[in-house]
């Protein structure tokens, strides 16, 4: 086969450079078409194309392919590589007219689609590219680990928000994979974000896509996104009972997500919510200490007041606790410069055994301060978060809790 037969285009349309890591998306995407080409040959569909080539003569490469679908006109192998042929030479129409018409003739056929959304692209069709790419990753599951970063390129320009908008309201089973993906490898969460309200707004918003979204954004310190994004997420009932603590009845099943209670599971830690004598509904949080040592909270929820004056309320009790100074409940402003965090306010202390008791401190959250986290930890001589209770110690008991609320005094 000629150079000018075999070599796939090599002109790329101005517009599709507005994006490099679309460029180099394709790129990839068309490396997988010259091996599928490949393969064609092998499986004997194209073994038509080597005859021509060896009896066409002096033919230029166009005519032998025009000469070959003269003779077959429903041959779409011999229109891809026509395709090729009239883009070098710079008949984009022409080439245009080769593409619809071989996806045409094959419209599920993963190499035909895969040529035919490079072509487009380079065409600065982007679009059209679009809509290909999402029919090959509808039929075609290999295909998707390709397709993904030419997705997640666009997505992040925002330049076809109103295409992912309709594929995210549709809810195509391989959404969670490219949600997924565009998590981890975008470089800024803006379209994933969009995208995300979107999902939430039609009820679609899977658990994993709330879980890994929302932790992006507070890890990257964007706790007001991140915020707003758990609002979105959270059915039109629960919203009704956000306040300065979420759940803090324990009336609501936790989600161990975003701004509700995160429960760290550890090794002789067991927490839970169940019914106890004293606590209404549901129950109450119970945790329970297996005769181990303690590692970090626990328990702790993240929380967003604003500065001003406020009172931290809730109810506990112990069950034969056996620990130095016992556990308490304490609350901080949470520093993103890797400092040591600031304790606000902080439980009464539960050892031993007791009934019900509650605790009602007063506190004031300053200016710089954000963010706030409330949680379970080991009592301590100070009661700060520079002092830690004794973590060495095997602890051993169970406790309880209720009622957590914290009111504003301004």
């Amino acid at each position: 086969m000629t150079d000018a037969a075999a070599a796939p285009g090599a002109r790329i349309g101005a517009r599709a450079l507005a994006a490099v890591a679309i460029v180099v998306a394709l790129l990839l995407a068309w490396r997988a078409i010259v091996v599928a080409t490949t393969a064609w040959q092998e499986g004997g569909r194209a073994v038509v194309l080597g005859r021509a080539m060896s009896t066409a003569g002096d033919a230029s490469p166009e005519q032998r392919w025009r000469a070959q679908l003269a003779r077959n006109p429903t041959d779409f192998v011999a229109l891809l590589a026509l395709a090729r042929v009239l883009e070098q030479k710079g008949d984009v129409a022409g080439a245009r007219a080769a593409i619809v018409e071989a996806t045409r003739l094959a419209p599920a056929d993963r190499p035909v689609l895969t040529e035919a959304a490079a072509f487009h692209m380079r065409a600065g069709e982007e679009l059209e590219s679009l809509a290909i790419l999402r029919r090959l990753a509808d039929l075609h599951p290999d295909a998707r680990a390709t397709i993904w970063p030419v997705f997640t390129a666009v997505l992040e320009s925002g330049r076809r928000d109103d295409f992912f908008a309709g594929i995210a309201r549709e809810d195509p089973e391989w959404w969670p994979s490219f949600f997924g993906h565009a998590c981890q490898a975008a470089s800024s969460s803006d379209g994933l974000q969009r995208v995300f309200a979107v999902r939430a707004a039609a009820g679609k918003a899977r658990a994993d896509e709330r879980r890994c979204l929302i932790g992006r954004l507070q890890r990257e310190g964007r706790w007001t996104n991140a915020y707003q994004a758990w609002l979105n997420s959270l059915p039109p009932a629960h919203r009704q009972r956000v306040g300065n603590v979420y759940n803090g009845d324990f009336e609501l099943p936790i989600s161990n997500l975003g701004f509700d209670w995160i429960l760290d599971r550890q090794d002789g830690v067991v927490v839970d919510v169940r019914p106890v004598a004293g606590a209404d509904g549901r129950g109450a949080l119970r945790v329970e200490l297996l005769n181990k040592r303690w590692s970090g909270s626990p328990v702790l929820q993240t929380l967003m007041l604003f500065p001003g004056k406020y009172r931290f309320e809730g109810r506990g009790r112990a069950d034969r606790l056996e620990t130095w100074l016992g556990v308490q409940w304490g609350l901080y402003c949470l520093a993103d410069d890797g400092a040591t965090p600031r304790q606000l306010a902080r439980s009464g202390r539960f050892l031993g055994s007791s009934d019900w008791n509650a605790w009602d401190e007063a506190f004031v959250v300053p200016k710089d301060c954000p963010v706030q986290r409330l949680r379970l930890e080991l009592a301590n001589p100070r009661g700060d978060a520079d002092t830690p209770g004794n973590v060495a110690a095997r602890l051993s008991g169970t406790a309880w809790f209720d009622d957590f609320l914290i009111r504003g005094l301004d």
